[in-house]
């Protein structure tokens, strides 16, 4: 082998090797449920604390909080449901539960709950309400009804007062999903034709609209950073694809092979979660989305157990991810715990192609 071509091999082995060390692998965990056959992971938090909801042996859903392979249903307000959204570092919880008959209708009410109480954070004069995010101060977000129950805002809920934001927004109903520590606001507010619903982030005095060019667009979560992801019509609408703002612009992230994927969650390194379509459109997969690749998460997982990975909605800045996926015929909540690839086992692999690459990982574990 003359000694172009040998430096070229050479650079390929050690180019595939360093790929390989860098790919993740998973284990999952099946979170269980609270003795029915259903359960989903919604978010989690820096500590490894899991919410989501889950059901009981009798009864509709209930929202749940995991902590250390303990997990303890929150309750309801009297009705028959709840669903927990969103957890903070100190373990406060944002969510809606069902209230009690009044007379024999219910509604939900956006919840805090925290040291133990399920505080009812009211509504916007309507009869339900539904908070989806909570940030490192306890400040809630999530949309609520107005009198009449005829539109739904957006609110922000600090020191016990909820707060309308759509007069801000100036626009007819909006949504706020997510919320960083900074205060800075994630959703989508209903504009005039053509564009019906456009995904937004709010930092209190302005806003950037977030769209891949299509004519509608969710926004769903936001870091630190002020990054943010979501989900748009690509030009044309010939596909819904889930986005990233990295701060400058709107970055399709593509599918796993369909028309359609979404972000929900992102981490301070911007790697995002969420799902997508296969070839086809006939089935959905776990997605995670990182250094612009998206990856199915059923082919990451170090055993398959049985499971089919349908959603990824959250992840915290150690890799850890939770969702829901279908296993032994039910759905269930699920933690992906990240597994870096053996480095000796990475190179002896690579290595193996040639005498030559087993000659580069040998004098590398020399050194």
């Amino acid at each position: 082998m003359s000694s172009t071509p040998r430096l070229h091999y050479l650079l390929l082995v050690f180019a595939l090797a360093v790929t390989a060390k860098a790919q993740l692998t998973y284990t999952v965990t099946d979170l269980g449920t609270l003795g029915g056959n259903l359960s989903a992971a919604t978010a989690i938090n820096g500590s490894g604390q899991i919410v989501g909801y889950a059901t009981p042996a009798v009864g509709s859903s209930h929202a749940f909080v995991y902590n250390s392979g303990v997990k303890t249903d929150l309750g309801t307000f009297g009705g028959l449901w709840s669903y927990a959204y969103g957890i903070n570092a100190a373990g406060q919880i944002a969510g809606h539960a069902n209230t009690a008959p009044s007379p024999t209708i219910r509604y939900d009410h956006a919840f805090l709950y925290s040291g133990g109480v399920m505080t009812d954070l009211g509504t916007l004069g309507g009869h339900s309400s539904y908070a989806l995010a909570i940030n490192t101060a306890g400040t809630v977000v999530g949309n609520a009804q107005l009198a009449g129950d005829a539109s739904r805002h957006a609110f922000i809920y600090s020191g016990g007062v909820m707060t309308d934001l759509t007069p801000t927004l100036g626009i007819r109903s909006s949504y706020a999903r997510d919320i960083n520590d900074s205060g800075w606001i994630v959703g989508s507010r209903q504009t005039t034709s053509p564009i019906d619903e456009l995904a937004f982030i709010y930092n209190g005095t302005s806003f950037i609209n977030l769209s891949l060019g299509g004519t509608m667009s969710f926004g769903y979560g936001i870091n630190n950073a002020g990054r943010a992801v979501g989900q748009s019509y690509t030009p044309g609408n010939a596909g819904f694809h889930a986005f990233l703002f990295t701060g400058e612009a709107v970055v399709d992230l593509g599918t796993l092979g369909g028309t359609q994927s979404i972000a929900y969650d992102l981490n301070t390194g911007s790697t995002a979660v969420g799902s997508s379509t296969l070839a086809g459109n006939t089935e959905t997969h776990a997605a995670l989305f990182t250094n612009g690749q998206i990856f199915d998460l059923n082919n990451l997982l170090v055993a398959q157990g049985g499971w089919v990975l349908s959603e990824a909605l959250g992840i915290n800045d150690a890799g850890a991810i939770v969702g829901y996926g279908t296993i032994a015929g039910q759905q269930h909540a699920f933690l992906l715990t990240p597994t870096a690839v053996p480095e000796p086992a990475t190179w002896a692999t690579w290595a193996g192609l040639s005498g030559l690459g087993l000659a580069v990982w040998r004098r590398r574990k020399r050194v």
